[in-house]
């Protein structure tokens, strides 16, 4: 009796874009569409873009948000007595 291996494989979350027509649908990198629905193109058109992960904890880039936040509330008059 011969057992067959069997690889770990990878399988990632994202999405397939038919490069004929642009038709993006979401799905796993093991399972490419057989057909697209838009154009009717063959599966092998489709190529898998993976989701990036983004790790937001430790971005930089917000700090700049908050800065132009607090130069929006100085310009800004919150009094209403116009009269």
């Amino acid at each position: 009796m011969s057992l067959s291996k069997v690889k770990d494989v990878e399988v990632l979350e994202g999405e397939w874009e038919c490069m004929d027509c642009g038709y993006i649908e979401e799905g796993a990198s093991n399972r490419r569409p057989k057909r697209c629905p838009e154009c009717n193109a063959p599966g092998s058109v489709f190529e898998f873009f993976e989701y990036e992960d983004e790790d937001w904890s430790d971005d930089d880039d917000l700090e700049e948000f908050d800065d132009l936040d607090d130069d929006l509330d100085d310009d800004y008059d919150y009094d209403d007595d116009d009269d």
